[in-house]
């Protein structure tokens, strides 16, 4: 039973350290692309479209690419950049800009920004043909003078802060609005936005799902890892299946040592929120890298690397650098490379959690097993079982 939940360890870790290899390179391919900024552009652009007939697509999409890559909204940290190289190696960047869709889209709007932004934008230059169909349409939905609503709104929400401070930005900046905006367009943005921004999300999980799901496909195929064929191993090679274990129980410690550094910075936030001084407040022995750091021993990708090393040193994955690679290849079991894509798919997490789980059944069962050899093992005779043998053989001496 013991060896059945060891060879399931094994197997689950050599998975989970693939799928965070999945994970990175979907990361990666999203950021690089800019899926989530794409996908926002896109609800954006529908939600246009419903405030008033005259936003035709065009216009909407130019209009949410105005919002979007405003220097307040649009993100900071652009891989590639939006302008425009000369020579030959300056073409090909320009293809790859394009490629990845040049200037960074923002990730996340809120709806109060999303109606000033609309209000500013309609402000701006009267001769450019979006910013006059866009003005156009909300003059028709009850916002005569953006310029000038506009600026009652600010005027408004630095009255509430100056009288209500206690309420949070995001409550002043909506009462502003609502006071000083009170319009058919606010209505049709209030009633609009949240179900546009939830089917936004369904759409970028659905695409992430797909890139997933051929980046394992990827890594299975690249890596050749066979499913079948390991669990054959690790029922075969002990050595194997033990330093697969030891590597499960190192691996849950540094996932148990991230999250208590978490947590200890959480802890500590918190109390420098609520003006709690340093020393009363609860910090981390070491302090936790930046987020998304390669170099945290902790992070993803980092584990990835490390285990990944592990898994070809012992011959489990092999790397395409390595030769004869392409002979194997065409050699290898391809049903059990396509179940390993499939595992994959799961991801990290599932993976992880499952080998949670069999850590804990291991640990009773090992601790059941110790006992149990432990009694095998022990020389004295167990109480009543003398008499018993006393009481079956009964006294050859006795009289009656």
């Amino acid at each position: 039973m013991l060896q059945s939940l060891d060879i399931l360890i094994g197997l689950t870790v050599v998975l989970l350290a693939l799928s965070m290899a999945v994970t990175v390179i979907t990361q990666s391919i999203t950021t690089l692309l800019n899926s989530r900024g794409r996908h926002l552009r896109r609800g954006l652009t529908d939600l246009l479209q419903q405030l008033d007939p005259a936003l035709t697509e065009q216009v909407s999409q130019t209009v949410a690419t105005k919002l979007l890559t405003h220097p307040l909204v649009s993100g900071s940290s652009s891989p590639v950049s939006s302008g425009q190289s000369k020579g030959r190696f300056g073409k090909w960047m320009n293809r790859v800009r394009a490629l990845v869709g040049g200037q960074r889209l923002g990730n996340v709007v809120h709806r109060e920004e999303f109606t000033k932004l609309l209000m500013g934008l309609a402000c701006g230059d009267k001769t450019d043909e979006t910013v006059k169909a866009l003005h156009t349409a909300l003059t028709s939905n009850g916002i005569q003078d953006p310029a000038a609503t506009l600026k009652s709104v600010r005027t408004l929400a630095m009255q509430l802060e100056k009288s209500s401070p206690e309420l949070s930005h995001t409550m002043r900046q909506n009462m502003a609005l609502l006071q000083e905006a009170e319009s058919d367009l606010i209505a049709k943005i209030n009633n609009w936005f949240d179900q546009t921004m939830d089917r936004t999300s369904q759409r970028f999980t659905a695409s992430t799902r797909a890139v997933t799901f051929a980046a394992s496909f990827i890594v299975a195929f690249g890596l050749q890892v066979d499913t079948p064929n390991l669990v054959n191993r690790l029922a075969a090679d002990d050595k194997l299946r033990e330093a697969l274990v030891a590597e499960a129980q190192a691996l849950k410690n540094d996932e148990d040592r991230r999250k208590a550094e978490e947590e200890a910075a959480r802890v500590k936030a918190e109390a420098d929120a609520a003006g709690v001084t340093q020393a009363d407040a609860i910090t981390p022995a070491v302090p936790p890298p930046a987020a998304g750091d390669s170099n945290d021993p902790t992070s993803a990708e980092m584990i990835s690397r490390r285990y990944n090393a592990f898994l070809a040193a012992n011959g489990i994955i092999k790397l395409p650098s390595a030769g004869g690679w392409t002979q194997s290849f065409w050699k290898a079991n391809h049903l059990g490379l396509l179940i390993t894509a499939l595992l994959l798919s799961l991801g990290a997490p599932f993976w992880y959690g499952v080998l949670g789980k069999l850590l804990q059944l291991r640990s009773v069962l090992a601790r059941k097993d110790d006992e149990q050899r432990a009694e095998r093992q022990s020389t004295e005779t167990p109480s009543g079982t003398a008499a018993a043998i006393r009481g079956e053989r009964g006294q050859l001496n006795a009289v009656g």
